[in-house]
């Protein structure tokens, strides 16, 4: 991957290999990749696109817990179903997620 896409893509998921990838970085990201002047559908699009390519690399969707010996927990879903339930729940909100919003991301 190359230009800005590649960057921004390269950035996530060494964050992800090192934490938990809140969505408002992904958002970010997107708004990196687009610039000013991007309407909403483009930039979900941009996300799911950007999780979908994630998830390729071992990138998973799932929840934060209370647990100090399982603080994540992926979702059980395939990656159509992760990206068919971010697309859902994205459609709900009036903007981009913010961290803390839908799901968070890691290698688990």
């Amino acid at each position: 991957m190359v230009g800005k896409y590649g960057e921004e893509f390269n950035y996530l998921l060494e964050y992800a290999h090192d934490d938990w990838v809140g969505f408002s970085v992904i958002s970010g990201a997107v708004a990196g990749i687009l610039g000013k002047g991007a309407g909403q559908p483009q930039l979900r699009e941009m996300a799911i696109r950007l999780i979908g390519d994630l998830y390729d690399r071992g990138v998973r969707a799932g929840d934060l817990t209370s647990s100090d010996t399982h603080p994540f927990t992926p979702w059980d879903a395939t990656k159509g179903e992760t990206l068919d339930r971010i697309r859902s729940e994205m459609a709900k909100l009036p903007g981009l997620p913010d961290s803390g919003d839908i799901c968070w991301f890691t290698v688990p």
